[in-house]
Protein backbone atom coordinates (compact mmCIF):
# COMPACT_ATOMS: atom_id res chain seq x y z
CA UNK A 1 0.00 0.00 0.00
CA UNK A 2 1.82 2.96 -1.32
CA UNK A 3 1.56 6.77 0.30
CA UNK A 4 1.36 9.75 -0.81
CA UNK A 5 0.28 13.38 -1.05
CA UNK A 6 -1.68 15.52 -3.79
CA UNK A 7 -1.54 19.01 -2.57
CA UNK A 8 -4.11 18.68 0.58
CA UNK A 9 -4.92 15.38 0.96
CA UNK A 10 -2.91 12.40 1.95
CA UNK A 11 -2.22 8.68 1.73
CA UNK A 12 -4.79 6.40 3.48
CA UNK A 13 -2.11 5.21 6.15
CA UNK A 14 -0.34 9.14 6.45
CA UNK A 15 -4.33 10.21 7.19
CA UNK A 16 -5.80 7.39 9.77
CA UNK A 17 -2.36 8.04 11.22
CA UNK A 18 -2.69 11.25 12.05
CA UNK A 19 -6.35 11.33 12.79
CA UNK A 20 -5.58 8.44 15.92
CA UNK A 21 -2.43 11.02 17.18
CA UNK A 22 -4.94 13.94 16.90
CA UNK A 23 -6.57 11.92 19.34
CA UNK A 24 -3.84 11.28 21.78
CA UNK A 25 -4.30 7.77 21.65
CA UNK A 26 -2.07 4.56 20.81
CA UNK A 27 -2.68 2.61 17.75
CA UNK A 28 -5.32 -0.37 18.72
CA UNK A 29 -8.59 -1.45 17.78
CA UNK A 30 -9.92 0.64 19.91
CA UNK A 31 -8.35 4.04 18.19
CA UNK A 32 -8.50 2.75 14.44
CA UNK A 33 -12.96 1.99 15.62
CA UNK A 34 -13.02 5.48 17.25
CA UNK A 35 -11.64 7.84 14.20
CA UNK A 36 -13.57 5.74 11.36
CA UNK A 37 -16.64 8.10 11.02
CA UNK A 38 -13.78 11.09 10.36
CA UNK A 39 -12.09 8.66 7.58
CA UNK A 40 -14.78 7.98 5.62
CA UNK A 41 -15.54 11.47 5.68
CA UNK A 42 -12.45 12.77 4.34
CA UNK A 43 -12.97 10.07 1.59
CA UNK A 44 -15.90 11.49 0.56
CA UNK A 45 -14.28 14.58 0.54
CA UNK A 46 -11.39 13.29 -1.84
CA UNK A 47 -13.58 11.07 -3.96
CA UNK A 48 -16.08 14.46 -4.96
CA UNK A 49 -13.00 16.96 -5.26
CA UNK A 50 -11.58 14.51 -7.46
CA UNK A 51 -14.60 13.55 -9.42
CA UNK A 52 -14.21 9.59 -8.80
CA UNK A 53 -17.46 7.79 -8.70
CA UNK A 54 -16.81 4.20 -7.66
CA UNK A 55 -19.96 2.96 -8.86
CA UNK A 56 -19.00 3.94 -12.40
CA UNK A 57 -15.55 4.02 -13.19
CA UNK A 58 -14.34 4.55 -16.82
CA UNK A 59 -10.74 3.43 -17.08
CA UNK A 60 -11.06 6.10 -20.39
CA UNK A 61 -11.23 8.96 -18.25
CA UNK A 62 -8.28 10.87 -17.13
CA UNK A 63 -8.94 11.79 -13.53
CA UNK A 64 -7.18 14.29 -11.70
CA UNK A 65 -5.98 11.50 -9.04
CA UNK A 66 -4.94 7.97 -9.44
CA UNK A 67 -7.45 4.95 -9.48
CA UNK A 68 -4.85 2.74 -7.27
CA UNK A 69 -4.95 5.43 -4.43
CA UNK A 70 -8.53 5.49 -4.23
CA UNK A 71 -8.50 1.49 -4.12
CA UNK A 72 -5.96 1.97 -1.16
CA UNK A 73 -8.38 4.23 0.63
CA UNK A 74 -11.68 1.74 0.18
CA UNK A 75 -9.38 -1.51 1.41
CA UNK A 76 -8.75 0.92 4.80
CA UNK A 77 -12.33 1.89 4.59
CA UNK A 78 -13.72 -1.12 4.58
CA UNK A 79 -11.37 -2.52 7.46
CA UNK A 80 -12.30 0.51 9.55
CA UNK A 81 -16.35 -0.23 9.29
CA UNK A 82 -15.09 -4.19 9.68
CA UNK A 83 -13.90 -2.80 13.34
CA UNK A 84 -16.30 -0.31 14.17
CA UNK A 85 -18.72 -3.56 13.45
CA UNK A 86 -17.36 -5.58 15.80
CA UNK A 87 -16.86 -2.65 18.54
CA UNK A 88 -20.75 -1.97 18.57
CA UNK A 89 -21.76 -5.69 17.81
CA UNK A 90 -19.33 -7.56 20.43
CA UNK A 91 -20.76 -10.88 19.33
CA UNK A 92 -20.43 -10.58 15.66
CA UNK A 93 -18.17 -13.60 14.35
CA UNK A 94 -15.32 -12.45 12.06
CA UNK A 95 -13.77 -15.28 9.82
CA UNK A 96 -10.19 -15.89 9.94
CA UNK A 97 -9.59 -14.15 7.06
CA UNK A 98 -11.52 -11.19 8.45
CA UNK A 99 -9.14 -10.87 12.15
CA UNK A 100 -5.72 -11.11 10.01
CA UNK A 101 -7.04 -8.31 8.10
CA UNK A 102 -7.64 -6.34 11.15
CA UNK A 103 -4.10 -7.37 12.71
CA UNK A 104 -2.80 -6.12 9.65
CA UNK A 105 -3.64 -3.15 9.52
CA UNK A 106 -2.93 -2.49 12.82
CA UNK A 107 0.87 -3.44 12.12
CA UNK A 108 1.08 -1.36 8.86
CA UNK A 109 0.27 1.75 10.90
CA UNK A 110 2.19 0.84 13.99
CA UNK A 111 5.05 0.15 10.87
CA UNK A 112 4.29 3.61 9.45
CA UNK A 113 4.17 5.25 12.50
CA UNK A 114 8.12 4.22 12.88
CA UNK A 115 8.81 5.40 9.62
CA UNK A 116 7.64 8.93 10.23
CA UNK A 117 9.45 9.49 13.39
CA UNK A 118 13.03 7.64 11.54
CA UNK A 119 12.12 10.34 8.91
CA UNK A 120 11.86 13.28 11.18
CA UNK A 121 14.80 12.41 12.73
CA UNK A 122 16.94 11.91 9.54
CA UNK A 123 16.00 15.55 8.84
CA UNK A 124 16.49 17.18 11.42
CA UNK A 125 20.15 15.22 11.67
CA UNK A 126 20.88 16.56 7.59
CA UNK A 127 19.45 20.09 8.59
CA UNK A 128 21.85 20.62 11.83
CA UNK A 129 25.24 20.78 9.81
CA UNK A 130 26.40 20.52 6.33
CA UNK A 131 27.09 16.56 5.68
CA UNK A 132 29.08 17.77 2.53
CA UNK A 133 32.14 19.92 1.92
CA UNK A 134 32.11 22.39 -1.30
CA UNK A 135 33.28 25.71 -2.36
CA UNK A 136 32.55 28.35 -0.56
CA UNK A 137 29.93 30.14 -2.81
CA UNK A 138 28.19 27.57 -3.36
CA UNK A 139 27.21 26.77 0.37
CA UNK A 140 24.00 28.85 0.26
CA UNK A 141 22.38 26.68 -2.92
CA UNK A 142 20.24 23.94 -1.73
CA UNK A 143 21.06 20.11 -2.12
CA UNK A 144 19.59 18.00 -5.02
CA UNK A 145 19.66 14.39 -5.42
CA UNK A 146 20.24 12.52 -8.40
CA UNK A 147 19.72 9.12 -7.54
CA UNK A 148 21.92 7.08 -10.30
CA UNK A 149 20.21 5.48 -13.20
CA UNK A 150 20.86 1.88 -11.95
CA UNK A 151 19.55 2.01 -8.42
CA UNK A 152 15.93 0.85 -8.83
CA UNK A 153 13.12 -0.22 -6.24
CA UNK A 154 14.56 -3.52 -5.58
CA UNK A 155 18.39 -2.38 -5.31
CA UNK A 156 16.81 -0.12 -2.62
CA UNK A 157 14.45 -2.89 -1.28
CA UNK A 158 18.03 -5.20 -0.86
CA UNK A 159 20.13 -2.39 0.78
CA UNK A 160 17.56 -1.68 3.51
CA UNK A 161 17.18 -5.40 3.92
CA UNK A 162 21.21 -5.40 4.49
CA UNK A 163 21.00 -3.03 6.52
CA UNK A 164 18.12 -4.28 8.71
CA UNK A 165 19.98 -7.48 8.94
CA UNK A 166 23.57 -5.92 10.30
CA UNK A 167 21.60 -3.77 12.76
CA UNK A 168 19.45 -6.59 13.91
CA UNK A 169 22.80 -8.41 14.42
CA UNK A 170 24.46 -5.64 16.45
CA UNK A 171 21.47 -5.23 18.84
CA UNK A 172 21.23 -8.59 19.49
CA UNK A 173 22.10 -8.71 23.41
CA UNK A 174 25.14 -10.14 24.48
CA UNK A 175 25.18 -13.33 26.37
CA UNK A 176 27.78 -12.20 28.76
CA UNK A 177 29.26 -15.13 31.12
CA UNK A 178 30.69 -14.07 34.30
CA UNK A 179 33.45 -15.93 35.38
CA UNK A 180 33.21 -17.38 38.47
CA UNK A 181 35.93 -17.23 41.11
CA UNK A 182 37.19 -20.41 42.51
CA UNK A 183 39.36 -20.88 45.78
CA UNK A 184 41.50 -24.08 45.66
CA UNK A 185 41.79 -24.68 49.22
CA UNK A 186 37.37 -24.03 49.37
CA UNK A 187 37.70 -27.21 46.50
CA UNK A 188 40.45 -29.34 48.55
CA UNK A 189 37.75 -29.11 51.73
CA UNK A 190 35.02 -29.77 49.58
CA UNK A 191 36.82 -32.93 47.77
CA UNK A 192 37.61 -34.17 51.93
CA UNK A 193 34.12 -34.02 52.59
CA UNK A 194 32.48 -36.20 49.49
CA UNK A 195 34.61 -38.83 50.37
CA UNK A 196 34.01 -38.96 54.06
CA UNK A 197 32.25 -41.85 53.41
CA UNK A 198 32.77 -43.85 50.57
CA UNK A 199 35.66 -43.34 47.40
CA UNK A 200 34.55 -41.24 44.63
CA UNK A 201 35.53 -41.30 40.58
CA UNK A 202 36.73 -38.70 38.87
CA UNK A 203 33.26 -37.86 37.27
CA UNK A 204 31.08 -38.19 40.48
CA UNK A 205 33.25 -35.44 42.09
CA UNK A 206 33.02 -33.17 39.06
CA UNK A 207 29.76 -33.48 38.62
CA UNK A 208 28.45 -30.87 36.28
CA UNK A 209 30.89 -28.56 36.74
CA UNK A 210 33.10 -26.15 34.13
CA UNK A 211 35.92 -27.07 32.58
CA UNK A 212 37.52 -23.89 34.97
CA UNK A 213 36.16 -26.31 37.76
CA UNK A 214 37.55 -29.54 36.50
CA UNK A 215 41.09 -28.00 36.29
CA UNK A 216 40.52 -26.46 39.81
CA UNK A 217 39.60 -29.55 41.22
CA UNK A 218 42.13 -31.79 39.89
CA UNK A 219 44.90 -29.29 40.97
CA UNK A 220 42.91 -30.02 44.56
CA UNK A 221 43.24 -33.81 44.09
CA UNK A 222 47.37 -33.33 42.87
CA UNK A 223 47.36 -31.37 46.70
CA UNK A 224 45.97 -34.11 48.56
CA UNK A 225 47.94 -36.80 46.81
CA UNK A 226 51.40 -34.65 47.83
CA UNK A 227 49.86 -34.43 51.11
CA UNK A 228 49.24 -38.22 51.03
CA UNK A 229 45.06 -37.54 52.43
CA UNK A 230 43.60 -38.90 48.99
CA UNK A 231 45.42 -42.19 46.95
CA UNK A 232 44.36 -42.31 43.66
CA UNK A 233 43.63 -45.82 41.70
CA UNK A 234 42.86 -47.14 38.13
CA UNK A 235 41.63 -50.41 37.07
CA UNK A 236 42.97 -50.36 33.51
CA UNK A 237 43.74 -47.47 30.76
CA UNK A 238 41.48 -45.83 30.47
CA UNK A 239 38.85 -46.85 32.72
CA UNK A 240 37.54 -44.78 35.85
CA UNK A 241 40.04 -42.95 38.15
CA UNK A 242 39.09 -43.51 41.72
CA UNK A 243 39.85 -41.30 44.62
CA UNK A 244 39.62 -42.52 48.52
CA UNK A 245 40.76 -41.03 51.58
CA UNK A 246 43.76 -42.53 53.40
CA UNK A 247 43.56 -40.84 56.69
CA UNK A 248 42.30 -37.93 59.00
CA UNK A 249 45.18 -35.62 58.23
CA UNK A 250 44.91 -31.92 58.09
CA UNK A 251 45.53 -29.81 55.50
CA UNK A 252 48.36 -27.60 55.30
Amino acid sequence: MYELKLDHYQGPLDKLLELIESKKMEISTIALASVTADFLQYLEGFKIDFGIDEKVVDEQVQYNAPLELLADFLVVASRLLLIKSKTLLPSLELTQEEQEEIQDLEVRLKLYQEFKKTQEYIRAQWSEMPKMYTREFMLSAPTIFYPPSQVGPNELLGAILKISGALEVAMTPKVRVKNQILNLRTKIEEVIAKLTNAPKNLRELHGEGSKTELVVLFLAILHLIKQQIVRVEQGDHFSEITIAKMGELKVE
